[in-house]
C-alpha cells in the first residue's frame, strides 16, 4: 500500500444560499508517482438524500513526494437545516477506497435555519392621519390669513384708478356705480364699508364715482326770449337761434320775442352746456303761443335739427 496523506482546510463548511466549498491537500509519500483519487462518500450518518459533492478533477498522478491541492464543492440546495457529514477519502487508483478507510476524513456541512420572514409592514396610517392633521392645520392658517377682517383703506375723494389699486392691494374686490355730483369726476364720493372699518378679507367695497351732474332742459315755449335766456344760463345749457328765428329780442312797447320751439322738451336732462336750438317768432302782446306745445317737436321742417339736437 503507497504512503497517501491528506489534510483539509476545514472541518467544517459554513454554507450559504446552501452551497459551499474547501480544500484538501493530498501528499504521495512514495518516491515513486501514484495515481490518486479523492472521492466523497455518504458518511454512516447520511439523510436519504445527500449533499450534492463535486471534485474538480479527482484522478491525477502525483510525484513522488509531492503534493496536490483538491477544490471540493458542496451543494446542498433545498436541504433542511442541520449537519450533513460527508467522508472524503484519498486512494491509489491501483487499490480499492476501504482499503483507506481508516485515513478517511469526515466533513460537517452546516445549513442554517432559514430567518423567519419579516412581517410585511402595514399601511402608515397613523402617518397619514398625522399628516393629515398637519395639512389642515396649513390650509386652516391660510384661509384664516385671507379671510380674517382687514382694515378698509380711505379712498374717498381720490381717483378711481388708484382707489381701486389701493383696495386690491388690502386684499379686498371693488364694484363702482356712477352718480351725479359736483365732485371732481372720476373721483370717488362714496363708499361701502367706509374707510378705516374692519372688514374681511376678500369681501366687496362699493365705489361711488363722480360724474357730472345734468343739466335740466327749462320749460321756455311762450317765455320770451329774455326769460329763455335767464333759464337757459341758470339751467347751464346753450341756446341757438340762427336757424327759423325771426327775431333775437323784444322790440317796441308792444311786441315780444317769443319762443315757439325748442329741440329739446322741457324736464329733460342733457348734459352741461347743450347746444339747445330754439325758434322765434315776433308777437303783439296778448297773442302768445300754448307753452305746452313745442313747435320744433309738432313740426320738425319749422326747426332746424342738422346741429343733432
Amino acid at each position: 500500500m503507497t504512503s497517501i496523506t491528506m489534510t483539509l482546510s476545514s472541518p467544517d463548511v459554513d454554507l450559504k444560499d446552501g452551497k459551499g466549498s474547501l480544500t484538501a491537500s493530498v501528499t504521495n509519500g512514495s518516491d515513486a508517482p501514484e495515481r490518486v483519487v479523492l472521492g466523497a462518500f455518504p458518511a454512516p450518518s447520511t439523510p436519504p438524500t445527500p449533499p450534492v459533492t463535486t471534485i474538480a478533477n479527482p484522478l491525477r498522478v502525483i510525484a513522488g513526494k509531492a503534493m496536490e491541492q483538491y477544490v471540493v464543492s458542496f451543494d446542498t440546495t433545498g436541504a433542511a437545516a442541520g449537519s450533513y457529514p460527508v467522508k472524503l477519502i484519498a486512494y491509489s487508483a491501483d487499490d480499492a477506497p476501504e482499503d483507506y478507510a481508516d485515513q478517511a476524513h469526515v466533513v460537517t456541512l452546516v445549513v442554517p435555519k432559514a430567518e423567519d420572514p419579516k412581517p410585511t409592514p402595514g399601511f402608515p396610517w397613523l402617518w397619514v392621519i398625522i399628516g393629515g392633521v398637519v395639512l389642515l392645520a396649513v390650509i386652516g392658517g391660510v384661509l384664516w390669513f385671507l379671510f380674517k377682517d382687514a382694515t378698509v383703506p380711505s379712498t374717498e375723494g381720490r381717483p378711481q384708478a388708484e382707489a381701486v389699486q389701493m383696495l386690491k392691494d388690502a386684499g379686498f374686490g371693488v364694484s363702482t356705480t356712477e352718480t351725479e355730483s359736483a365732485q371732481t369726476a372720476g373721483t370717488v364720493v362714496k363708499q361701502v364699508p367706509d374707510g378705516g372699518t374692519a372688514a374681511g378679507r376678500g369681501s366687496t367695497v362699493q365705489l361711488e364715482i363722480a360724474v357730472p351732474v345734468k343739466s335740466t332742459v327749462p320749460e321756455m315755449i311762450g317765455s320770451t326770449i329774455e326769460t329763455a335766456k335767464s333759464k337757459a344760463a341758470a339751467a347751464k345749457i346753450t341756446l341757438d337761434l340762427s336757424q327759423g328765428s325771426t327775431c333775437t329780442s323784444s322790440g317796441g312797447l308792444f311786441q315780444r320775442c317769443v319762443v315757439v320751439g325748442a329741440t329739446r322738451e322741457a324736464g329733460e336732462k342733457v348734459q352741461p352746456n347743450t347746444l339747445v336750438l330754439v325758434k322765434t317768432e315776433q308777437r303783439d302782446i296778448g297773442i302768445f303761443v300754448d307753452p305746452k306745445q313745442n313747435m320744433c317737436k309738432i313740426g320738425p321742417d319749422i326747426c332746424n335739427t342738422k346741429l343733432g339736437f
